[in-house]
């Protein structure tokens, strides 16, 4: 038998490969963590809590399920991509809270505001996907932390009425105050986390310092005057 009559059929698999007929049998491609987590913090820098993690999926290559099996749900995969450590919010509520002891009122109050608006950027989103989609334990991220928000806004109501014995402020009830500026801050993290991203809002440090200083302009005693920074009227593009 001569070399042209050697048998053809021993290389039908890899050029039916080279032509695509026959699926590739290798591993699909991985791709790492950190890269997955890149991916995502773009995706909801664009799009915020609507976005869904078929979109991060998508734009990274790979399928739902690799991200579920990487971080669980959307929440932790959200939490992952921001680098939030829900460990590390009541944290940074005390701390904030330590910083202003020494300032002067209304600097401390703007700092102590602009504090919260920063940890409220990424547990609000989360907190807000947690409740729209509970586990089946109906556990969230922050049960066990809700103790220490708690002693935040003792801690907070006990830093006004050092001021209120100080002088600084008038007499009147330290947690209607604190609860005042939290609520106010939390209105406008909630309302910055549901807007699109070209819907008007009054700037951060604008909002901030307006509230400081209509909270202090019925607060400060008659004997240290009104509060500093009175601001000009907004004009109408903000």
């Amino acid at each position: 038998m001569g070399p042209s009559m050697a048998p053809a059929h021993k290389n039908t698999d890899n050029s039916l490969e080279e032509k695509g007929k026959v699926p590739s049998r290798g591993r699909p491609p991985v791709i790492d963590s950190a890269r997955l987590l890149a991916v995502a913090r773009e995706v909801f820098l664009e799009r915020g809590i609507r976005a869904t993690t078929l979109e991060v999926a998508e734009r990274a290559g790979v399928s739902e399920g690799v991200l579920f099996h990487r971080f669980k749900s959307k929440e932790g995969l959200f939490a992952a991509a921001m680098n939030f450590d829900a460990e590390e919010a009541p944290r940074r509520l005390h701390d904030a809270l330590n910083d202003i002891e020494a300032l002067e009122v209304h600097e401390g109050l703007v700092k102590l505001a602009t504090a919260l608006l920063e940890i409220g950027r990424i547990a609000l989103p989360i907190m807000m996907m947690s409740w729209s989609n509970p586990r089946l334990s109906g556990e969230t991220p922050f049960d066990k932390k809700r103790a220490k928000y708690r002693e935040f806004l003792k801690g907070f109501g006990a830093y006004l009425e050092r001021k209120m014995d100080e002088g600084k402020l008038r007499r009147l009830d330290a947690e209607v105050l604190a609860r005042t500026l939290i609520g106010s801050v939390h209105h406008y993290a909630m309302t910055r986390t549901l807007m699109e991203a070209d819907e008007v809002l009054i700037p951060e440090g604008m909002f901030v310092r307006g509230l400081v200083d209509v909270l202090l302009n019925g607060a400060v005693s008659e004997r240290e005057g009104a509060s500093p920074g009175r601001l000009p009227r907004r004009t109408s593009t903000g």
